[in-house]
């Protein structure tokens, strides 16, 4: 279910205006955000103007396989978070949200605007099993820029 709704949100982004930049080295920024990760891994920024898509990679080739995490804007509705039985009240960059983690995947819905439908909403949505670190490296720094229109 977190993969499906994650993935809702990459539907929303036009690729063809993309920056595709890349980043190594453990720190992060673009207008939208900024933030430390682990130096290991890759990161490929998709973002554009209206907004946020990053994909973190655990090396350089950017496969499907490789693909690790991945921090984005999309549109939620708070109440639709209360029906995960694994939910857990978190607060990133000093915005609320909710962290359900199931063993597979750990993933954070951080509520932008104090809206209850149609949210503004970061999702930040890593493999748990191995980068469950590289989540909470990322969810501990990280600093909100700029939020959608």
């Amino acid at each position: 279910m977190v993969c499906v709704v994650a993935f809702v949100g990459y539907i929303n982004i036009p690729e063809s205006t993309a920056t595709n930049n890349t980043s190594t080295g453990g720190n992060f920024e673009n207008e939208w955000v900024k933030f430390q990760y682990p130096s290991g891994l890759f990161v490929v920024d998709n973002s554009n103007s209206t907004h946020l898509r990053l994909e973190f990679y655990a090396n350089s080739n950017t496969t499907i396989e490789n693909l690790v995490g991945e921090v984005f804007y999309c549109k939620s509705n708070r109440t639709d978070m209360s029906s995960f039985t694994k939910r857990k009240s978190i607060s990133i960059a000093d915005k609320s949200g909710v962290k359900i983690e199931d063993g597979l995947q750990v993933c954070s819905y951080v509520f932008l605007t104090s809206d209850y439908t149609d949210v503004k909403t970061m999702i930040l949505n890593f493999d748990a099993k191995n980068y469950r670190d590289a989540y909470q490296t990322v969810a501990d720094s990280l600093v909100i820029k700029k939020i959608s229109s």
